[in-house]
């Protein structure tokens, strides 16, 4: 049976809209403009559940059944042989540019993209596709590839069943399930776009609708073809109109997909309609044209191969500049230019799954005729950019000088570093410190290793221990874990006749300074027992700050109390807060200010009855992204990092409030062994500093212990 609707494989228009898609999502990665280029993929979704309901369609009318092993074998030569060359390269090059436990996660990631659950698998990490100053994934990206092709699996399936129930009025009733579908799908986006916003960017679940909406036109081409031309130009303008104003107001601060990603969806479906029936060649000139035609044909294969791209030229060169924009666009550009023409075009038109038998051996002689000075080219091409990718890792690899923070200057001459010996020259680690502060002794050590410009290779744990194990060799791993009592006995540490008590409470960052007072504790000479108890993502202080970790808010009001009524009734020498340094929400999600919170951990720590005798510890600043910055290409001068901002203040707020308060409570800062001149780098001596950029190693909170031990004494606290 044939139908009066055009064959819409053939449509220059839609190679348009793809090549405006994948245009906007390749300028909003690289360049971050335009902000909501990302919506992109929306447009792909409506394109793809368009054309491959349409290709359902015209197999079932064509030869009275519809084939699935025809579709998925179409499919299959049309997606796998790219995706699984970008999957592998990608994987190599990780091998080779990240860190281990980076390598690990990303191989991972590739084993999720291939078997199609990628997009589930960043969903269950809580992924925010937002977060691009992250340690991101170079296959991030393949999420969208998932989403699609769970649907090609299960939508053939059940409009298979749709024209098998109901023959005579199969797309009818096709056209009934999906609008059902398109309804219950949006309507869980919404809520779930306001409930789990990262969860919701990735889920099949709340992306369906996109799909159903483009399957949903292509049931219903025969009646839409007959909409007046007049109508449909204004409807094809409109829709590019929408879609092009959709770049530009959406970001990441609206909810999405839903409601925002309607204006997408239903512009490209405008354009859809648009051209439908009978339609002058020209009516869109700016998707018809060759360019954007062009583009559209090559659009897959530049998705695939731009992020990667981006990823690993970002470690290769930190410092973003528009000439390292420009070289990750045309490196994208040149691989995916050889991708398409020597594996997406060739294999995606070769008999593989096709033909068989003696057709089969023709059907290969004369694919090879044709395509083989293509080989030969595209061959030559990817010579051409492995050359150039290789002298661009060679002159990376040279680069002179700090990569991300200039070297600390060198004391003026005469002038002694800090703790030096008299007459030490500057910055000597054989220098014996002349002060008793132990301080002085690592401050040298921080200040070489942030003058630094390659990773020691005597690291204790090395750092790709240090980033995989994380807390897990903290010895109070256990005392700060979610759900139930925490156990005081097993979570203290020294003489249990000790005179003096002192209880270590907070979030993470608590955890974190544990190793610390344990090794106080247990070289006191039997002077100190130390309790560190606290609750992982819980702040101290007496409002709920939002976290969205699992159980957090539910068991967070409890161990606090039961943190303070243990405090009270012991009444402890001396009581040790550290929360983090960084803002939030109220759990109603309003915003707290720095002196909402520094006001808010006085109050809670109040409750403890122990006046004059609680110390505010600073967490350290902001270290460096490991997963990002430190890899076997980079220097230790990429994951240099200076005293945030929010540090700082923080900081500020805590020196002022104490002392208006009139408590005789303390503050300590942590800087003196967490930074040298105002950098703060990954490692000290043979030690990193953080396994995260949060949390020090517990190997390094040991490391710091004297110089804590040392502040405490010297405000006569200990």
């Amino acid at each position: 049976m044939k139908t009066d609707v055009p064959d819409d494989r053939f449509r220059s228009d839609i190679q348009g809209l793809r090549a405006v898609a994948v245009v906007a999502v390749v300028l909003a990665h690289v360049l971050g403009w335009p902000r909501g280029g990302f919506v992109g993929v929306d447009v792909f979704f409506v394109i793809s559940g368009f054309l491959i309901t349409g290709v359902l369609i015209r197999d079932h009318e064509t030869h009275g059944r519809l084939s699935l092993r025809r579709f998925w074998a179409t499919r299959l030569r049309r997606i796998a042989p790219a995706a699984v060359l970008v999957l592998a390269a990608t994987t190599v090059a990780a091998w080779f540019l990240f860190n281990q436990p980076r390598f690990v996660q990303t191989a991972w990631d590739a084993a999720s993209s291939f078997l199609l659950v990628s997009n589930w698998r960043f969903a269950a990490e809580g992924t925010d596709y937002f977060a691009m100053d992250d340690a991101v994934s170079p296959m991030q990206h393949f999420w969208s590839l998932s989403v699609e092709e769970q649907f090609y699996l299960v939508w053939p399936l059940l409009l298979l069943a749709v024209l098998v129930l109901f023959r005579k009025h199969g797309k009818v009733a096709a056209g009934l399930l999906l609008a059902v579908l398109v309804a219950a799908s949006f309507a869980f986006a919404l809520w779930q776009s306001g409930a789990d916003a990262p969860v919701a960017y990735f889920s099949t679940l709340t992306r369906v609708w996109e799909l159903g909406l483009g399957a949903l036109l292509a049931t219903a081409a025969p009646l839409l073809a007959r909409v007046p031309l007049a109508l449909r130009a204004v409807l094809g303008w409109a829709g590019l109109a929408g879609i092009l104003v959709s770049f530009f107001v959406i970001d990441d601060s609206v909810l999405f997909p839903a409601p925002w990603a309607a204006l997408p969806v239903l512009a490209t479906a405008a354009v859809l309609v648009s051209g439908l029936g009978r339609t002058p060649k020209h009516l869109l000139f700016p998707l018809t044209n060759p360019v954007s035609r062009f583009f559209g044909d090559i659009s897959y294969s530049l998705y695939l191969w731009h992020f990667p791209v981006l990823v690993f030229l970002a470690v290769l060169m930190p410092m973003r500049s528009l000439q390292g924009d420009l070289i990750i666009l045309g490196l994208g550009l040149a691989l995916a230019l050889v991708s398409y023409f020597l594996v997406e075009q060739p294999l995606h038109r070769s008999p593989w799954l096709r033909a068989r038998g003696e057709a089969a051996a023709e059907a290969w002689q004369s694919w090879r005729e044709r395509f083989g000075a293509q080989f030969i080219l595209s061959s030559l091409g990817l010579v051409v950019i492995v050359v150039a990718v290789a002298v661009t890792v060679q002159l990376s690899a040279r680069g002179s000088g700090p990569l991300a923070l200039p070297q600390p200057a060198a004391p003026a001459a005469g002038e002694q570093a800090p703790g030096a010996a008299p007459g030490a020259a500057p910055g000597d680690p054989a220098a014996a410190p002349a002060a008793v502060n132990p301080e002085d002794a690592l401050q040298i050590e921080l200040w070489n290793a942030a003058s630094a410009t390659e990773w020691p290779v005597d690291l204790s744990p090395s750092m790709d221990q240090a980033i995989a194990d994380g807390s897990s060799r903290n010895p109070a791993d256990g005392c700060f874990a979610v759900g139930g009592s925490p156990d005081f006995d097993r979570c203290s540490w020294g003489d249990g006749n000790a005179p003096n008590r002192l209880y270590l409470v907070g979030d993470s960052t608590a955890l974190a300074y544990a190793p610390a007072f344990k090794e106080i504790a247990e070289s006191s000479g039997g002077q100190w027992r130390v309790t560190a108890v606290g609750l992982y993502g819980c702040r101290f202080t007496d409002v709920l700050v939002q976290n969205d970790g699992a159980g957090v808010m539910d068991a967070c009001p409890a161990r606090k109390q039961e943190i303070a009524e243990r405090i009270a009734a012991e009444q402890p020498q001396l009581v040790v807060v550290s929360n983090a340094y960084a803002l939030g929400n109220t759990t109603d999600r309003r915003p707290l200010s720095t002196g909402d919170l520094v006001a808010s951990t006085l109050a809670e720590s109040a409750q403890y009855g122990v006046p004059g005798r609680v110390v505010y510890l600073a967490p350290p600043p902001l270290g460096g992204n490991l997963g990002a910055c430190y890899s076997p290409v980079t220097s230790p001068q990429d994951c240099n990092t200076g005293i945030d901002p929010a540090w700082n203040d923080f900081q500020a707020s805590f020196e002022a409030a104490v002392a208006a308060s009139g408590t005789g409570d303390h503050v300590l800062s942590s800087l003196g062994f967490s930074c040298a001149e105002g950098y703060c780098p990954a490692f000290a001596g043979t030690t990193p500093t953080k396994y995260d950029q949060v949390h020090m190693t517990p190997e390094f909170a040991k490391k710091v212990a004297p110089s804590i031990r040392w502040e405490l004494t010297a405000q006569g606290l200990m």
